[in-house]
């Protein structure tokens, strides 16, 4: 049987859980405009962003990518990460385990 949920439902800001089950782990992101997560690693994980609306500057280790609604971005958990939002955005993240 399917878990299905919303993502307006979720209350938690600027990160929600999206399931209870945490493999994959699947988060939203919802971050106002001109707020920024600070630089951080998911060492254990394959990570995929797709941004649902707004406009976000996503850091990855050097370079800087510009994502706009329907971007999707997939990328490996081992460098540092900032994503930075020009404007109020909302984002959807996945973080598969490696299998390395």
């Amino acid at each position: 049987m399917p878990e299905v949920t919303s993502l307006e439902g979720l209350d938690d800001a600027p990160h929600a859980e999206v399931f209870d089950l945490q493999t994959p782990r699947t988060v939203r992101l919802e971050l106002t405009e001109d707020q920024r997560v600070p630089e951080h690693r998911h060492p254990e994980s394959n990570v995929v962003l797709h941004l649902l609306e707004g406009a976000v500057e996503l850091s990855l280790g050097d370079e800087v990518y510009d994502l706009e609604p329907g971007d999707i971005a997939r990328f490996d958990g081992d460098q540092d990460i900032s994503p930075y939002a020009r404007e109020a955005s909302t984002a959807l993240l996945v973080f598969a385990p490696k299998t390395d």
